[in-house]
């Protein structure tokens, strides 16, 4: 019995030992299980500001190489707006002109963002960036629901700092916030501007087409969604100020020749990337790679593509739980198993534009391939090649390794498109290589 006694006494002593040891790892272990049931449970979307059709999304994420066959919709019953080839229709019949029988609750809300466009000083083209957005996101209505937090006329979100959801929801507070300047609830006088940034905040937005401008604002994943809306809102500022709307100003288009119906190249994804949101992720997470991405593939000749090495896939393109920090993020390449001073082979002939330490990635060798195409090679432990060398597909350039950030040794390749990363898989099947065969 004695024996039995030291014996429970010596385990409860080296289990409490243990876990002192390991605190850090089950305090880390514990987190990290809990950021994944949050993501399981709350079922995670990229972030996106607005509700749109299919149609809508797959035009936002075509130009970045992706084909997104359907959009996460908002809330059931929310506002949808509808394709942008279809045709606005501006109601008649009711109390004010671009108003139909029965909208009492919209005349009220457009009333509302005239007297906060008035207080602005922004004019009847600032009232009309103002409509014509409020008309796209909630049909001129005091929404409570949207995407996510999203609530009120301008589908703001309090999780961003736009005030809080009865705040947000109210038309005069909104609009006050939508127009940004002196008269925001968000201006901080030190800086002299507001936070979150309204149309005042925007330099030079009363050139830019008022689609342009309401999305320098709202930052929404449907870049040209306002344009539509335009010839309405400018009859509602009309008879709501007694004046004549402002003329519209043409759209320019990337020649300069300032006859294009199409404004999205004055969008650019880099403004999506600098405002914080994620467009790269949003359109890889709904979607694969876009064929009219890839339309300088034709330019590459069939035969020259190899896989860089033979070896098992451990991880694949897409969105993931980073396994070291924790965060939801695109996962812009393909992993494959691989000991440390493996050869690794160019996948097809090219120019070494860059050897460099890559922040997350560690030791990483760039080739320049035809086409505008770039294949990226990561944690490398060696690299065989320097900025300059030319490389025939097959040769091998470096060695893999376990540099950077990972939970070990292993091989990411990533091929890049025009600046944007697409699957590996599907770009090398379309060269006639299929990496998922490349070992049993």
């Amino acid at each position: 019995m004695e024996v039995l006694t030291m014996l429970g006494k010596w385990a409860a002593e080296q289990g409490a030992s243990w876990l002192l040891r390991n605190r850090w790892k089950l305090v880390a272990l514990v987190g990290f299980l809990g950021v994944a049931a949050f993501v399981v449970g709350a079922g995670i979307t990229a972030s996106v500001s607005g509700v749109g059709s299919d149609q809508e999304v797959r035009a936002a994420c075509r130009t970045l190489g992706y084909d997104v066959a359907s959009a996460a919709g908002g809330a059931e019953g929310g506002y949808v707006p509808a394709p942008l080839t279809d045709v606005a229709v501006i109601p008649e019949g009711g109390l004010v002109d671009g108003f139909g029988p029965g909208e009492t609750e919209q005349i009220a809300v457009a009333q509302a963002i005239v007297a906060a466009g008035t207080a602005a000083g922004v004019g009847t083209r600032g009232m009309v960036v103002a409509i014509a957005t409020a008309l796209q996101e909630s049909g001129l209505r005091e929404l409570g629901y949207g995407d996510r937090d999203s609530v009120g006329p301008f589908q703001q979100r309090p999780s961003q700092g736009w005030g809080t959801p009865d705040e947000v929801r109210r038309a005069d507070f909104s609009a006050r916030a939508f127009f940004g300047g002196p008269g925001s609830p968000h201006f901080d006088p030190a800086s002299g501007r507001a936070g979150p940034g309204g149309l005042l905040e925007v330099s030079g937005w009363e050139q830019m087409p008022v689609t342009v401008a309401a999305q320098k604002v709202q930052r929404s994943a449907f870049p040209n969604a306002y344009a539509r809306h335009e010839a309405r809102a400018a009859r509602i500022v009309a008879a709501l100020t007694g004046g004549t709307p402002i003329p519209t100003l043409p759209a320019v288009d990337a020649s300069g020749s300032g006859d294009a119906t199409d404004v999205s190249a004055v969008v650019t994804a880099e403004e999506f990337r600098a405002s914080g949101f994620d467009i790269d992720s949003y359109c890889a997470a709904n979607g694969g790679a876009s064929g009219a991405a890839f339309a300088d593939w034709s330019t590459i000749p069939q035969g020259t593509w190899t896989a860089p090495l033979a070896s098992p896939i451990s991880s694949e393109f897409g969105m993931r739980l980073h396994p070291v920090t924790g965060i939801w993020k695109l996962h812009a390449g393909t992993d494959f198993q691989a000991a440390t001073g493996t050869p690794l082979r160019a996948a097809s002939n090219g120019v070494v534009s860059k050897v460099t330490w890559h922040a997350t990635g560690g030791l990483m060798v760039v080739i320049d391939h035809a086409g505008g195409v770039q294949t990226w090679y990561l944690h490398l432990s060696q690299a065989l090649v320097a900025p300059g060398d030319s490389v025939e597909g097959g040769q091998v350039v470096a060695l893999s390794g376990d540099t950077g950030v990972g939970t070990g040794p292993h091989f990411h390749f990533e091929t890049h498109v025009g600046g944007v990363p697409v699957d590996p898989i599907a770009f090398m099947a379309q060269q006639g290589v299929a990496l998922r065969g490349v070992a049993s």
